[in-house]
């Protein structure tokens, strides 16, 4: 499973790309790959490449009818995040949102 996940500056989105690996990991599931980039960027690393769903980090969720349109265009899932699941604590939620959202 591939995921893209939106974000302001890649920073706090690279550190939780990681996490969500590892989390994917721990719960077996040795597939899952995780991308950071910038909104500005979503459009064209979605050309580039197959993706399984868009997550968009709260801190850009004013993006989000932008990018549903990317999303839309593409026929996969846009998953915005919830602040509280955008926390080292959240991982494993947001973990399961993740695939509840990719495997409906």
């Amino acid at each position: 499973m591939k995921i893209l996940l939106a974000c302001g500056g890649g920073m706090s989105s690279s550190i939780l790309a990681e996490n969500l690996v590892e989390e994917a990991k721990r719960q077996g599931n040795t597939d899952f790959m995780m991308e950071a980039t910038g909104t500005e960027e979503v459009s064209l690393k979605m050309q580039q490449d197959n993706w399984d769903a868009l997550l968009l980090a709260p801190q850009v969720s004013f993006r989000k009818e932008h990018l549903q349109k990317d999303a839309d265009s593409y026929g996969i899932p846009l998953i915005p995040i919830e602040g509280i699941l955008y926390t080292p604590m959240g991982i494993p939620d947001l973990y399961k949102l993740i695939q509840e959202k990719v495997h409906k």
